[in-house]
């Protein structure tokens, strides 16, 4: 049975043919919410992250952009529900800085993205501008937000 990124989505390469590319966001926050997921479940399951992501959403400020590029990681990290991975919250208020960024130069992050044509580009700059993003988490991230990074 197939499914569409991110939830449930294992993303293991021999495994991809089941994963279908999530639906492309609508919006600036669905981006960052969906790298704040990708971001947030690297080392857990997925059933905990599920379980646990209204709490993450409360904790997180709805992962509103502007909010949380404004944020402290001690602040986030006192806050009811917050996981509690320091490394991991910092992430989330820099890379919200970096969305500010990017929006600033090209008005929205989708169209920040369609500037960028091939899948290895993307994965390199997303590596190079965000923080806590690794070449899988690249690579889910894409996949999670329909750029069908093997084709599937």
């Amino acid at each position: 049975m197939s499914h569409r990124a991110p939830w449930e989505c294992t993303f293991a390469k021999e495994q991809r043919s089941r994963c279908l590319p999530g639906k492309k966001p609508r919006t600036d926050h669905k981006y960052f919410e969906v790298l704040s997921l990708c971001i947030l479940q690297a080392g857990l399951s997925w059933a905990s992250v599920r379980r646990s992501w209204p709490r993450y959403r409360s904790a997180f400020l709805n992962f509103e952009i502007a909010k949380l590029a404004r944020a402290t990681p001690a602040a986030l990290l006192r806050r009811p529900g917050a996981l509690r991975n320091r490394k991991k919250v910092a992430a989330l208020v820099v890379n919200a800085q970096e969305f500010e960024r990017i929006r600033a130069e090209h008005g929205t992050f989708a169209r920040y993205l369609r500037t960028v044509k091939s899948d290895k580009d993307a994965c390199t700059i997303l590596q190079e501008r965000f923080r806590h993003v690794g070449p899988y988490t690249a690579e889910f991230y894409l996949h999670s937000v329909g750029r069908s990074v093997y084709g599937s």
